[in-house]
């Protein structure tokens, strides 16, 4: 009995001690650029219409929490013949959308935020606003697009409240 209540005492101690920031850098491959996350990502991919015509392309996402918070990375790359600003345009709606954000709201704070600057990127934008949980929770919601050739990648934080620092290294980790 007394070693099962070690092991227990033990095994609390460690979760206990264990970084609630677990800093990795990630690969997006398919893009050539790198991600730096607080946690291990669950990945996924799905085929989302962004395209002219409503042609599929396939979407690459990694997410993972933090307490309350979500850190999420997704990217893609627009096939040649499409317009990349327009295909970037409907992403970003279909974000504001999913985090029951309003776009004109995202637009005003987009003009106060600092210029968001991504090494090798050809652009990037960084949007702050108010969202919506499923259950109807109020959530702060950071979305960042950066774009180099046809190469789209977004980084996004939707959650209760995020430290400015670790708010500020996500925005800092991604490069080309």
């Amino acid at each position: 009995m007394r070693r099962i209540a070690f092991a227990a005492v033990i095994a609390v101690a460690l979760a206990a001690c264990s970084p609630t920031y677990n800093w990795r850098t990630l690969s997006l491959d398919s893009v050539g650029a790198q991600a730096l996350v607080p946690c291990k990502p669950e990945y996924s991919t799905r085929e989302v219409p962004l395209l002219e015509g409503q042609a599929m392309i396939t979407l690459h996402m990694q997410a993972c929490d933090v307490g309350d918070v979500t850190y999420a990375l997704s990217w893609l790359n627009i096939p040649p013949g499409q317009d990349v600003n327009a295909a970037m345009q409907r992403w970003l709606s279909a974000s504001m959308a999913g985090a029951q954000a309003q776009e004109r709201q995202a637009i005003a704070e987009q003009a106060q935020l600092p210029i968001w600057s991504v090494k090798g990127a050809a652009l990037a934008k960084r949007y702050r606003l108010q969202g919506k949980r499923h259950d109807g929770q109020t959530i702060a919601v950071d979305i960042g697009m950066a774009q180099r050739g046809p190469s789209v990648v977004q980084l996004a934080i939707y959650g209760g409240s995020f430290a400015e620092a670790q708010r500020a290294e996500f925005w800092q980790g991604l490069a080309w």
